[in-house]
């Protein structure tokens, strides 16, 4: 009961994004300080948006070199939003190798995929933004 399971089966956005950060506070040096306003249903979009939010506490914990990630969501009935952000290293958005598809796929073509948008922005020294938006599927 102390440790959720690494998947949690999650029916609720909230949840997964939960237990998303305590999978990234498990496998590294990092706390993910996670306030998440509202929760709805989990669908396709949702699931999509939970693991590039992971993708991105993820990046931030191997790569900015912090202890803590910060992590915002809202839900609400017209979109979900969730804002992961350090305050590490940072990098220059243009200057990721082609072959490398952390940032390009897994975050912002995962949400795009799925109908949503993502906007990465940061410089060296400055740390990372990341806004990750999911339009609500109508019911």
């Amino acid at each position: 009961w102390l440790y959720p399971a690494a998947t949690p089966s999650a029916s609720s956005f909230r949840t997964a994004l939960e237990g998303a950060a305590a999978d990234v506070e498990d496998s590294g040096d990092v706390r993910v300080e996670l306030v998440c306003v509202g929760d709805v249903p989990l669908d396709p979009g949702l699931s999509a948006l939970v693991r590039a939010s992971r993708e991105a506490m993820s990046n931030a914990a191997r790569h900015a070199g912090v202890d803590t990630v910060s992590v915002f969501a809202e839900a609400t009935d017209a979109q979900v939003a969730v804002h992961v952000r350090d305050r590490g290293a940072g990098f220059e958005v243009d200057s990721i190798p082609d072959d490398r598809m952390g940032v390009r796929e897994s975050i912002i073509g995962r949400v795009e995929r799925h109908g949503g948008r993502a906007t990465v922005t940061s410089a060296t020294g400055t740390g990372t933004r990341i806004e990750l938006v999911m339009p609500r599927e109508k019911p």
